[in-house]
């Protein structure tokens, strides 16, 4: 990855950080179903695993265990992509990805759903 990216990446706070790694999976996410976007996907993943590692220093400790987890899980996926059958899954993985990690930094509350559910209509469904 570029020094120049991860010298801006390192001067940002680490909320700042994740919120950047979380549009990068959204990117992720949005280009997966995609196979002409592969390149970018494949790119994405690596950008998005070595967000992990340049904020790793100034996260929270206790968040330490969980983003390593996704790290292995995002350079597994790149070194894999592309794989046909499971461009839907790894969109959906990337978009819950980016929602959790969006929460981890408090741009969603920890409580309930990021994204609330509908309201449900008053009569019956016949």
């Amino acid at each position: 990855m570029d020094n120049t990216l991860r010298l801006r990446y390192q001067k940002m706070t680490w909320q700042q950080q994740l919120g950047n790694m979380a549009s990068t999976l959204a990117r992720v996410a949005n280009n997966a179903m995609v196979p002409e976007h592969d390149a970018t996907v494949k790119l994405c993943l690596r950008e998005a695993a070595c967000f992990i590692e340049w904020c790793s220093p100034t996260a929270p400790a206790d968040r330490l265990l969980e983003l390593a987890a996704m790290q292995r899980e995002l350079l597994t996926w790149q070194r894999m992509w592309p794989i046909e059958p499971a461009r839907a899954l790894l969109a959906l993985h990337a978009r819950n990805q980016s929602d959790r990690i969006l929460q981890m930094a408090g741009f969603y509350p920890t409580e309930g759903p990021a994204h609330p559910a509908p309201p449900r209509s008053s009569s019956p469904i016949e």
